[in-house]
């Protein structure tokens, strides 16, 4: 996996804002891929071991009465 992001990904995520010049904003775009590839290939197996917290204490909270996960 290479630093840079390839045309699809730049061109997929990109925003240009008129206050931002579009460098400024790749620049932005391929950190938040980083640290979205580093999540994904995260094994430590934290969030299997948080997640029926998490889940417990949304479901508590839950303004609607449907559940928000299935099962």
């Amino acid at each position: 996996m290479s630093d840079q992001p390839s045309s699809y990904v730049s061109s997929a995520v990109q925003v240009e804002s008129p206050d931002e010049p579009p460098a400024a904003q790749v620049k932005k775009n391929v950190a938040a891929i980083r640290l979205l590839r580093e999540w994904m290939a995260d094994e430590s197996g934290y969030d299997e071991q948080v997640w029926p917290t998490v889940r417990k204490v949304l479901e508590e909270n839950r303004l609607s009465y449907r559940a928000r996960f299935d099962g």
